[in-house]
């Protein structure tokens, strides 16, 4: 007679871009160090393993991935996914099997907002970092004209929308916004409305690779006002930041875990094995022991149960910080760090300079 315990499987939703596989993201990276972790946790009622779906960005992959999900008995959770419109893709069909979904990363604000009782995220949404961005850019930067570069999707789109709403309170004038399909390769006419409109600041919600053709082709054309924009930059620095005149600014709504005590020992585990790029990664850790920790106090691999345990965690140390969720699965005191990019010899580097509260009390913003 066997005593070996049967396996339980937490599902990893995915979305790679081209020319990055899964293993180079470090999302994967960070979920990879607990789940390694958690395969020799003999305080669990059962193993655990996991299983990547990677949608390549594809929403109806994505919706394919969440039906066979929630079909296999084994699977009691899931880790994702990155974006905001594959969350839309999926959220209901985990809502409906009652399978618990934890997000690193999705920071749409309606994801929250429509009823879906098995989703959680451990980052601000759109609302609050859109409205930081705003603050930041009127009254840190002291721009009154700003231009708004963003891509064809729910995340970017949403994110633009809400600066906008949000500058213009302040009393700040949009001149021009102009978007982009993904995986496009010629900017030239977006380049040209945007240098034409003559703005004092250019907001910026892209991802890497169309972001650094279209810096790089607005600083060629000679606009050297600062870049604002949000952490889906940081990885590549696609602003060109560090030039005289040549500002480049973003905030991140995810931990910094060069800062956060919390972070030291996940830090360490990290940079044992990949470059120190982290972006997201102790969110992913979370998000895994999270599910893992559900899993430990429902005693065992019970879909209801696992559920029922996310939704009433309360003071969970994560390495991101103190985790508490709302009723309707948002992170509760979800921080918004500043930076600045500066050229160094080693390259260009993100400089920390504080949460936005910290930099520019709410007070502050329109004075």
């Amino acid at each position: 007679m066997s005593n070996k315990k049967p396996t339980a499987i937490i599902a990893f939703s995915i979305s790679t871009r081209p020319q990055r596989p899964a293993e180079e993201n470090p999302i994967y990276r960070g979920a990879q160090i607990a789940i390694d972790e958690l395969k020799n946790d003999a305080s669990l009622p059962i193993h655990l393993d996991w299983k990547i779906f990677d949608d390549f960005g594809d929403t109806a992959t994505t919706e394919k991935f969440a039906r066979e999900i929630v079909a296999d008995p084994s699977i009691i959770g899931v880790v994702g996914p990155m974006g905001s419109s594959e969350a839309f893709a999926s959220a209901s069909i985990y809502h409906d099997a009652g399978l618990v979904q934890v997000s690193p990363c999705a920071s749409h604000p309606d994801l929250c907002q429509r009823g879906y009782q098995t989703f959680f995220r451990l980052v601000a949404n759109e609302n609050g970092q859109g409205g930081e961005l705003a603050r930041m850019a009127y009254g840190y930067l002291k721009a009154g004209r700003a231009a708004i570069i963003h891509a064809d999707d729910a995340w970017a789109t949403t994110t633009s929308d809400i600066f906008a709403r949000e500058y213009e309170k302040l009393g700040g004038q949009i001149a021009g916004r102009q978007k982009y399909p993904n995986g496009g390769d010629d900017f030239s006419d977006l380049i040209r409305a945007t240098v034409a409109a003559q703005p004092e600041l250019v907001f910026c919600a892209v991802h890497p690779r169309e972001g650094l053709l279209i810096s790089g082709g607005l600083r060629q054309a000679g606009l050297k006002v600062p870049f604002l924009g949000t952490d889906a930059m940081k990885t590549a620095f696609p602003l060109g930041g560090g030039e005289p005149e040549a500002e480049a600014y973003h905030t991140y709504s995810g931990a910094d875990f060069r800062r956060l005590p919390s972070a030291a020992a996940f830090r360490q585990a990290y940079v044992a094995r990949y470059p120190e790029d982290s972006t997201y990664s102790p969110e992913a850790y979370d998000a895994v022991m999270i599910i893992a920790e559900a899993l430990r106090r429902a005693g065992g691999p019970d879909r209801r149960r696992i559920l029922a345990e996310v939704r009433s965690l309360r003071d969970y140390q994560g390495v991101s910080g103190l985790i508490n969720f709302s009723p309707t699965g948002e992170r509760v005191g979800a921080p918004i760090s500043f930076y600045h990019v500066v050229k160094t010899e080693q390259g260009r580097v993100m400089e920390y300079l504080g949460t936005t509260l910290e930099l520019l009390p709410v007070a502050e913003a329109a004075a």
